[in-house]
């Protein structure tokens, strides 16, 4: 029998799509998408399926569709009320654009389809001037000097592709040197713990506080072939880091950054930079008077879409 293609979306600002995401992996999810009018743009500039997918006139921060693959057995009706309801739960009175709630469709698809079919959403995806990200199913030869990250994105949060990690990439390829020491806060599924040694960092430490983070990113780190170099630990960055780095990087919200930058001192070593992303326009004065208060020199700001990435350094 075929298996079901169903889809979670939420039609809000696309922040919100990795919650979506986790609550269809949790569901048992044989595969994750990421779509949308900007997502798809992207895509068709690189060649990728899917371009028209949306009209050309689509606002491009309007809506991020998540779709993930299920067997059409027995479980899926439970599996579907199960989504659901982490759905309503995870979001309760927060809808989205539209006042319209997050919601689960679904879709039949061939049976020799549905384990590939997510995969026409992933591309070779060149970020910056050096990075090159390549799904893991892909074959592809690298032109001297490319820092290549192999990832496999149907099945960990954190692909590169969300505009918050570009501009993180982008910061990392200007300001890194070769045989810097990096801590990556908040690392998620390893991308920029993979994309420091991938440039020329000594050593990396990676740490989530999310158990399931922690086992995608050392996998990530096992199957790029860096784990010589990055460390991902699982744990609280108070607690558990004893070290000062030359480069802290945060892809984090706004408000977690302000309560990290106190710790900084401690974990940044003197001179060392500090890269922080995960918010937009409207919270960059706040994330910028903490980091001065902290004794900070703004060095660097790179606006990918609405989104922002900060560079500062430890004076």
């Amino acid at each position: 029998e075929g298996l079901i293609w169903a889809e979670g979306w939420v039609e809000a600002p696309d922040e919100r799509s990795e919650l979506i995401a986790q609550v269809l992996r949790d569901a048992g999810a044989g595969g994750v998408a990421f779509t949308g009018p900007l997502l798809m743009r992207r895509s068709a500039e690189a060649g990728a399926a899917g371009g028209k997918l949306f009209p050309e006139d689509t606002p491009l921060t309007e809506l991020i569709r998540v779709t993930a693959y299920y067997p059409a057995d027995d479980l899926l009706e439970g599996r579907l009320l199960s989504i659901q309801s982490a759905l309503d739960a995870t979001f309760g009175d927060r809808p989205g654009a539209g006042g319209a709630r997050p919601s689960v469709s679904v879709a039949r698809v061939a049976g020799e389809d549905w384990a590939s079919a997510w995969k026409q959403y992933y591309h070779v995806d060149h970020v910056g001037e050096r990075v090159v990200i390549v799904p893991s199913w892909i074959e592809y030869a690298s032109a001297p000097g490319e820092a290549v990250v192999r990832l496999d994105p149907g099945e960990a949060f954190g692909t590169g592709q969300h505009e918050t990690t570009r501009g993180c990439i982008m910061a990392l390829e200007e300001c890194l040197r070769p045989g810097a020491t990096v801590l990556d806060v908040g690392c998620g599924s390893g991308v920029l713990s993979i994309v420091a040694a991938q440039l020329g960092a000594a050593s990396v430490v990676g740490i989530d506080i999310d158990t399931v983070a922690v086992s995608v990113a050392r996998s990530n780190v096992a199957a790029n072939e860096v784990a010589d170099r990055v460390a991902i630990r699982e744990g609280d960055l108070a607690c558990d880091i004893r070290q000062a780095f030359d480069v802290v990087v945060a892809n984090i919200l706004a408000d977690i950054v302000i309560e990290l930058v106190p710790e900084l001192r401690r974990v940044l070593a003197p001179g060392g930079l500090f890269i922080c992303s995960g918010f937009v326009d409207k919270s960059v004065a706040r994330v910028e008077q903490a980091l001065c208060a902290a004794d900070h020199r703004m060095i660097r700001h790179i606006q990918v879409e609405d989104w922002v990435t900060l560079v500062s350094a430890a004076d």
